[in-house]
């Protein structure tokens, strides 16, 4: 079963990609549901600024930061304006945000208008920029650098899509390894796939830990493994149908990597938006962090991990989880033995320490869900401190 819910499409330049996600994602905030923020009031941080400017490079989250101690929860305190700022997304560099922590019904934030007096009295008469602005413009939730590539190629793709899927068998040259603009010939492709194909190699597995291993000697080759809840799969580039047939002829549209003789192609996805809108999930959540960017053992703010829970777990993107460090146990440098507790048949002699210590759960960082699929989630770290995050550090809804 393919699992992929990311924009595919190389050919649309990328500014109109992200104005898309941005107009989505502003129609979604002013619809969204109050029922849905946290009953815990919104926390402002102790040395909160009564206003900033906007300069080009801010992010909604980074801005939200130097106000809120939960800079994910900008979406409760733009909506108390909402009548306001109709579209929190819209807002670009030069213009001034002001800060009222002690506004009727909680926080609010707001956008400085012509003639309205500053945090300090001052009088803005400089001009404003409009609304109607070009949407790349505008500063966007998270930086589009940190999670683009995650959009528009990475793919979560289960066992069985990679069985049914079409394949490369040979190069026109018959090189070992091949790129745009040469063709290859191809077996598997059927008419109802359509003629656009994107071209994956298997990457690593996906194992869910909450899964328990197989026992060796259940193992079987034609069984799949139970652990196993995809792969990820690495672009290579786009195709483009040519010849239909046993053998199928297509040529190379791009190309991101060599492709090489075994190499997957599976249908291109249609063009899908995606919102921005970082919200608490409604239900109980609770899962670990599978995996970490490759050749890395601790991953910091800004790092991409995957998560074992997805669309069937109810989550969606934009969703925020909290991380959270597992439990350590380790030997108390203060316990001592009592010497007499050496002694055969002497009765034993509790100590006055504990032999072990344990460093109970910790809070160590948020994840921002970008890219939601069945069983798997891509998300973003934010909010880590100087500790990094590891692989099977649980997560679950943020207080």
């Amino acid at each position: 079963m393919l699992t992929n819910h990311s924009p595919s499409s190389s050919r649309a330049p990328w500014r109109l990609r992200w104005a898309a996600v941005m107009a989505a994602a502003g129609a979604l905030c002013a619809g969204l549901a109050l029922a849905q923020a946290p009953a815990d009031p919104v926390q402002v941080q102790p040395n909160a600024p009564a206003s900033h400017t906007v300069v080009k490079g801010d992010t909604l989250w980074g801005i939200a930061g130097k106000f809120l101690k939960q800079p994910w929860r900008w979406p409760e305190v733009w909506r108390l304006n909402r009548d306001q700022i109709r579209n929190p997304h819209w807002i670009y560099p030069g213009q001034v945000i002001l800060f009222d922590p002690n506004a009727p019904g909680g926080p609010r934030l707001s956008i400085q208008q012509p003639g309205q007096p500053g945090a300090n009295g001052v009088v803005r008469l400089s001009p404003q920029v409009r609304a109607e602005a070009h949407g790349e413009r505008a500063i966007p939730s998270l930086r589009p650098e940190d999670v683009e590539p995650f959009l528009v190629r990475n793919r979560v793709i289960g066992a069985e899509t990679f069985a049914d899927a079409a394949q490369v068998v040979k190069s026109i040259a018959d090189r070992v390894a091949f790129s745009a603009p040469e063709a290859f010939y191809a077996v598997g492709v059927k008419p109802a796939m359509g003629k656009v194909f994107q071209l994956f190699r298997k990457g690593r597995e996906l194992r869910d830990p909450a899964i328990p291993a197989r026992p060796w000697y259940r193992w079987h080759p034609s069984e799949p493994d139970p652990q196993i809840i995809g792969y990820e799969a690495t672009y290579l580039g786009d195709a483009r149908l040519v010849n239909e047939g046993e053998v199928a002829r297509l040529e190379m549209v791009s190309s991101k990597q060599e492709v090489m003789v075994g190499d997957y192609l599976i249908p291109a996805p249609p063009v899908e938006t995606m919102a921005w809108i970082p919200h608490a999930p409604e239900q109980k959540v609770e899962g670990v962090i599978m995996t970490l960017p490759n050749g890395v053992s601790e991953a910091s703010k800004t790092s991409v991990v995957t998560i074992n829970l997805g669309k069937r777990d109810g989550l969606e993107v934009g969703h925020v989880l909290a991380v959270y460090k597992t439990p350590v146990e380790f030997a108390n440098p203060r316990y001592k033995e009592s010497p007499l507790n050496w002694v055969p048949g002497w009765p034993k002699t509790p100590g006055a320490e504990p032999k072990t210590l344990t460093i109970p759960e910790e809070r160590v960082g948020l994840v921002f869900l970008f890219n939601v699929f069945d069983g798997v989630s891509y998300g973003l770290l934010m909010d880590t401190g100087v500790e990094g995050i590891r692989e099977g550090y649980r997560v679950r809804n943020p207080n």
